[in-house]
C-alpha cells in the first residue's frame, strides 16, 4: 500500500473516538475496543505485567546498582499500560533504577479523549493526572517526558510504527553477516515488549515484517514479549527473529494469547528494512564505564553532567573560570524556536528541543530549582517574508495549545506594548537564569566541579583501559576517565581531536537600562529583530547584537546604539526620550556552519576521510565497517544564541550513546547533529576536507 503524504507536514491524524453509552471507547478508524469497561486493568496486567515476569524480575534488581529498564510497547492509546506499569515499578523496583518506556501511537488521544478514559481508573488517577499533565502536542515525532524525577522516562512516538521503529536503529541496512560492521550493529537494548495496538484483524498494517526485525534488531537474550493474540502469522514473524513462542491462557473469554523470550540473534534470512544511509553517525563500541570527564561548565557541559549522573555514572566537570561565565552567564535567556512552514532538519530539531525545554524546565521552575518566568514568549513577524510565513503556519499549525497566532489589539493584551502587526505567542515559554540552570545542574551527588583550571590537551592512555587523560598547562594530569566529553564551546578548537569543528564566534551584546525608564513594561519576552524580557532586578534587559569575525567581550558604546534602535524600531512607547543604557553585558555565542549543534562521537579526523573516502565516487555508498570514531570521546558545542533551548536534549542524546539506551532523537536527526556530518558532506560532494 502506497503511503499518503500529507500536505501538512505538521499533520497528524488524531484518534477517532466513538464514546458509546456503556462507556467503552471505540477507536472508529479499527472498530475496535481500547479497553473493557469491566476488566480493563486486570487484562492489561494478565497480559502484559504478568506474562513479561515484570513483578519477579523488578524484585531482582540489584538496588546497590544503577540501571535502566526498558520497555517498548506498539500502541499507547489510552497510556493505560504504561499507567499500570509506573505503577508496579513504584511498588517494586529500587529507586537507583530507571524505568525507559517508549511507546508508538499512530492516532494520539485528544487531551479531553485521554481525561475521560482516565476518569475509568480511580486508583490510577494520581499518576493519570502527571501524564495528562506532561501529554505532548499533538505533532509527528519522537516526544520525551521525564517524569518522578528523571526515574521515569517515556518516549512516546506519534506516527507510524513501521516509520517509528525503523528510525531509531542506528542502520537497518542488510550486509553480510560476517562482515565486522554486522557484528557491531546490534545495540540491543530493549528488556519487554507489549505487543498491542489492536488485533492483527483490526489493524493488519501494524503487524508487519518491519515490526518483527526491528524487535529482533533491539531485543537481547531474555528480552521477554507478551501479545493479546495468537494469530500465526504473528508467531513465524517472531520466530525468524530468534524469538521462542509460548501458548498461554488469554484473559477472560480469551482462549489463547503468546508470550515468550529473544534467545538468539536473528536468522540470517529473516525479513530486513529497507536499506538506508551508512551508520557513520554511530559511536565507536565502547565497554560499560563508571567515570565521565565533561569540559565546561556552560549550559551544554551541566546539562551533560546532569544527564549522565541521574544515571549513576560519576561526573567530573572542569572549567576554566566558573560555572556560566561564558556565553551562559546573560542573566535572562530566553525558550524559544523559530518555526518554517517546509521543515528541514534545523526546524525539525529545534522545534523538538524545544517541545522537550518547555516541561523539562517548568517542573524545575515549580519546585524552585532553577530562578525565571514562563510568561510566554512572542515573536513578532515583520518583513514581507515573514508574514507569509506566519499565514502559512497558521493554517498548518492550528488548534495546537503551546501556539497561538495573535494580531491587532491581543499584541498589546499579551504583552503590554502597544504593537501593530502579527506574531506567534508561545505562553508556555519564558525567561530563565541560565547560571541558575548551570548551578542546579551541577547539584548532584555524582558531581565534583573543578573551576578556575584550564584543560590544555586531551590524551588518551594506551590499551587496554584507554582512559582519557586531561591536562594542564604544565603538561600534568588533572583528571582522567572512562568518557570525556568536550562542552567547552569555541575552546573546542584547541584540542588536536576536535580542532577540524567547522564553529565559529559570534559576538553578541545586551544592554540594560533602569526600570524607572520605560513608558510601558513588557509583560512577556517579546522577539523581533533582538529580544527583550520582562524586568528583572530593576533593570531592563534587551539586545542581543550579532557580530562576526569580532572576538572582543569588551563592552562598545555602538552596540549599545544598536540595541537601542532595534528597540525603538520594535516600539517607540517602550523607553522614556531620558533613558541611559547603565550596563551591558558581551560574550561570543558558539555557532557551527549549518547553525545546528554539534553533539555526537568525535571522529578521527583523517582515518574517518580515508574510511568514506568511495563517497567521493559514490555518495550512497555503504561502507560495512564501523566508523573511525575516538572511543568515548564526545563533542556538545555549537547551540548558538539558544542554548536553554537546544542543551537539554543534546545532553539526553548524548546520555543515549554513552549508556546504550534508545535515543530521544530518529536517526535522521542524529545524523543531523552529528561532528561527522560535515566531513560525510564533503566527501559526498567530492570536496577538499582541509577548506
Amino acid at each position: 500500500m502506497a503511503k499518503t503524504v500529507h500536505p501538512n507536514p505538521y499533520f497528524i491524524d488524531t484518534a477517532n473516538i466513538d464514546w458509546g453509552t456503556d462507556g467503552v471507547p471505540r477507536a472508529g478508524n479499527y472498530g475496535d475496543i481500547y479497553f473493557s469497561q469491566e476488566s480493563g486493568i486486570q487484562e492489561s496486567r494478565h497480559v502484559f505485567l504478568t506474562h513479561n515476569k515484570l513483578a519477579e524480575r523488578w524484585r531482582a534488581l540489584d538496588p546497590a546498582t544503577n540501571g535502566t529498564f526498558t520497555i517498548f510497547e506498539t500502541g499507547f492509546g489510552t497510556g493505560l499500560n504504561f499507567l499500570i506499569t509506573w505503577q508496579l515499578w513504584q511498588s517494586l523496583a529500587p529507586s537507583s533504577w530507571q524505568l525507559h518506556y517508549i511507546s508508538v501511537e499512530k492516532h494520539p488521544l485528544l487531551p479531553r479523549d485521554l481525561q475521560r478514559a482516565h476518569a475509568s481508573w480511580p486508583e490510577l488517577q494520581h499518576l493519570a493526572d502527571i501524564l495528562q499533565y506532561n501529554y505532548p502536542p499533538r505533532l509527528p515525532g519522537q516526544h520525551r517526558r521525564m517524569l518522578n524525577n528523571a526515574q521515569i522516562r517515556l518516549d512516546l512516538l506519534f506516527g507510524d510504527a513501521l516509520e517509528c521503529l525503523p528510525a531509531l536503529l542506528d542502520s537497518p541496512t542488510k550486509t553480510n553477516p560476517n562482515s565486522v560492521y554486522q557484528a557491531n550493529e546490534r545495540k540491543p537494548c530493549v528488556d519487554a515488549w507489549f505487543l498491542d495496538g489492536f488485533s492483527p484483524a483490526s489493524n493488519p498494517d501494524m503487524w508487519h515484517d518491519t515490526l518483527f526485525s526491528c524487535m529482533g534488531a533491539l531485543s537481547k537474550n531474555g528480552t521477554s514479549f507478551a501479545t493479546f493474540t495468537a494469530a500465526g502469522f504473528v508467531k513465524r514473524g517472531l520466530r525468524a527473529q530468534g524469538f521462542q513462542i509460548e501458548k498461554v491462557a488469554g484473559f477472560g473469554r480469551k482462549r489463547e494469547m503468546l508470550r515468550g523470550e529473544f534467545t538468539q540473534i536473528a536468522a540470517i534470512d529473516a525479513p530486513t528494512p529497507t536499506p538506508v544511509a551508512v551508520p557513520w553517525h554511530r559511536p565507536s563500541a565502547q565497554s560499560p564505564s563508571n567515570n565521565a570527564i565533561i569540559i565546561g561548565a556552560g549550559l551544554a557541559g551541566s546539562s551533560t553532567a546532569r544527564a549522565l549522573a541521574e544515571r549513576g555514572i560519576n561526573v567530573t566537570v572542569i572549567d576554566r573560570n566558573t560555572p556560566a561565565s561564558g556565553a551562559s552567564g546573560n542573566p535572562q535567556g530566553v525558550l524559544y524556536t523559530k518555526l518554517s512552514p517546509s521543515p528541514g532538519d534545523l526546524n525539525n530539531f529545534t522545534l523538538a528541543s524545544f517541545l522537550f525545554s518547555l516541561p523539562y524546565y517548568r517542573d524545575r521552575l515549580e519546585s524552585g530549582d532553577i530562578e525565571g518566568d514562563l510568561c510566554g514568549v512572542l515573536q513578532l513577524a515583520k518583513s514581507e517574508k515573514e508574514i507569509a510565513q506566519y499565514e502559512a503556519l497558521k493554517k498548518q499549525l492550528n488548534k495546537q495549545e503551546w501556539l497561538q497566532f495573535v494580531s491587532g489589539s491581543t499584541l498589546k493584551e499579551i504583552s503590554g506594548l502597544p504593537l501593530s502587526g502579527s506574531g506567534y505567542f508561545y505562553p508556555n515559554a519564558g525567561w530563565l537564569s541560565p547560571k541558575s540552570v548551570c548551578d542546579a545542574d551541577l547539584n548532584h551527588k555524582n558531581i565534583n566541579l573543578i573551576q578556575h583550571c584550564e584543560a590544555v590537551t586531551l590524551k588518551q592512555a594506551p590499551q587496554p583501559n584507554q582512559h582519557w587523560q586531561v591536562l594542564d598547562a604544565k603538561g600534568e594530569i588533572i583528571v582522567s576517565g572512562d568518557i570525556l566529553v568536550v562542552a567547552n564551546s569555541n575552546d573546542a578548537r584547541q584540542f588536536q581531536q576536535t580542532k577540524h569543528l567547522p564553529i565559529k564566534p559570534i559576538r553578541g551584546q545586551i544592554s540594560y537600562v533602569d526600570e524607572s525608564s520605560l513608558l510601558n513594561t513588557p509583560t512577556c519576552v517579546i522577539c523581533h529583530e533582538g529580544y527583550l524580557a520582562p524586568p528583572n532586578n530593576g533593570s531592563l534587559g534587551f539586545g542581543a547584537t550579532f557580530k562576526l569575525h569580532d572576538n572582543s567581550t569588551r563592552i562598545n558604546q555602538q552596540d549599545h546604539e544598536d540595541n537601542i534602535t532595534q528597540l525603538q524600531d520594535m516600539s517607540s512607547k517602550l523607553l522614556k526620550k531620558n533613558a541611559i543604557i547603565k550596563g551591558g553585558r558581551a560574550s561570543l555565542r558558539c555557532s557551527s556552519s549549518d547553525y545546528l549543534p554539534i553533539a555526537g562521537a568525535a571522529p578521527i579526523y583523517g582515518d574517518f576521510a580515508k574510511q568514506y573516502a568511495g563517497l567521493r565516487k559514490d555518495a550512497r555508498a555503504v561502507i560495512d565497517t564501523p566508523a573511525c570514531n575516538h572511543p568515548n570521546l564526545y563533542i556538545n558545542v555549537g547551540h548558538g544564541s539558544r542554548g536553554l533551548t537546544s542543551t537539554p536534549l543534546c545532553a539526553e542524546l548524548l546520555a543515549s550513546y554513552i549508556c546504550g539506551e534508545i535515543r530521544p532523537l530518529p536517526r535522521r536527526l542524529c545524523e543531523s547533529l552529528s561532528p561527522a556530518r560535515f566531513l560525510i558532506r564533503k566527501l559526498s560532494r567530492n570536496q577538499n576536507i582541509d577548506e
